[in-house]
């Protein structure tokens, strides 16, 4: 008889501890990139939800600023004053929360978690990053779009930062036209006088009214043109010293204190540099030496129109030896003197001094 083979069936204790070893090993390797698998994905849909919600938004305040162009009376979310409680109503944020939100005339902040991770706005697209709202730093001459009422904006140019304040000048004249810098009404109501009798008869009494009295003109036109600019915290006619912050001259200056005499001193270098138009005024004031004492050019012509506007300085030294002058601006030489008693030449143009919170944007400055 032949003896029969027996068949194996099954494993041996050992092929099942390689077995298990095996698995172990491959589990070991697996686990980690399973997860971490897991978790771009959790991040990539992170980071896509976010974005949705950017773009979303943006959407949102797009379509109302049509809206609100349509209808003076819409009521609109996207201002300076939006915050993270409106974003629900201008789109869906499904499980993500809005940490921070902030909106000029455009959204310039915003940062989001999602899927358990932070996603921040970083050259206008959602990052996965959890950052910290970058710092905005302004110069002298730099252009912002500023909130001066609840309804109205206006553009300035930076003369000066004073901690959490902007002091600026409006880049136009006030709507409204000329005025006096002081009329010939207001002199007389102001000093009982009559300003024909101290004008022909003492130029000293009269120039000691004027140094008394001011701009008064100007000044009460300003307020009444500006009456319902209830978020400026001052606001008042330029100075000379204001404008010349916008030269390179005064910004160069080491001791700002002791602007005037050193600007007395080109201004009586100026007077030789022959010139018979603003091209040419320009140009040799620039090959004698003399260009850091050149204004920018909107500073001189102003927004939608070409007409001076008046400063409150009234000039006592070397380029009118008469305080029966002012400030006013002309081509490229930067303050020349002006006739105080007009009622047609120039118009007002104010410096406003206004909280940073109510900056709407920074502007590309031509």
């Amino acid at each position: 008889m032949k003896r029969e083979m027996k068949t194996k069936n099954g494993f041996t204790l050992i092929e099942l501890l390689a077995v298990i070893i095996i698995l172990a090993i491959i589990a070991l390797i697996a686990t980690p990139i399973i997860l971490d698998v897991v978790e771009d994905a959790r991040k990539s849909a992170g980071l896509s939800e976010s974005n949705m919600i950017l773009s979303g938004i943006n959407n949102y305040c797009a379509t109302e600023e049509i809206k609100a162009q349509m209808n003076s009376s819409y009521i609109a979310i996207c201002t300076s004053s939006m915050d993270k409680e409106d974003v629900p109503t201008m789109v869906n944020l499904g499980n993500a929360e809005i940490l921070e939100i902030e909106y000029s005339d455009k959204l310039t902040w915003l940062k989001v978690k999602s899927n358990g991770y932070i996603y921040s706005l970083q050259d206008n697209v959602m990052v996965e990053a959890d950052l910290d709202k970058p710092d905005v730093t302004y110069a002298v001459g730099d252009l912002l779009k500023v909130q001066v009422s609840d309804s109205e904006t206006q553009n300035i140019y930076v003369l000066e930062v004073n901690g959490d304040e902007i002091v600026g000048i409006l880049d136009r004249n006030l709507p409204g036209g000329t005025v006096a810098w002081i009329s010939e009404e207001d002199y007389n109501l102001e000093t009982g006088r009559d300003f024909f009798d101290d004008w022909q008869n003492s130029a000293d009494i009269l120039n000691q009214k004027l140094n008394e009295i001011g701009p008064i003109t100007a000044n009460k036109t300003l307020n009444e043109r500006t009456s319902t600019w209830n978020r400026v915290n001052k606001k008042y006619l330029p100075s000379a010293e204001d404008i010349l912050k916008l030269t390179e001259f005064y910004q160069k200056l080491s001791d700002k204190s002791n602007w005037q005499s050193e600007y007395d001193e080109r201004l009586t270098m100026v007077r030789y540099v022959n010139c018979s138009s603003y091209q040419d005024c320009k140009d040799k004031l620039i090959e004698s030496g003399y260009g850091d004492i050149l204004l920018p050019e909107w500073i001189f012509t102003s927004e939608g129109s070409s007409t001076d506007y008046w400063t409150s300085t009234v000039v006592n030294y070397s380029v009118a030896n008469d305080c029966g002058y002012a400030w006013y601006k002309f081509y490229a030489i930067p303050l020349l003197n002006y006739d105080l008693f007009v009622y047609s030449d120039a118009e007002i143009r104010p410096v406003i001094q206004i909280s940073q919170s109510d900056i709407i944007s920074k502007l590309e400055a031509p």
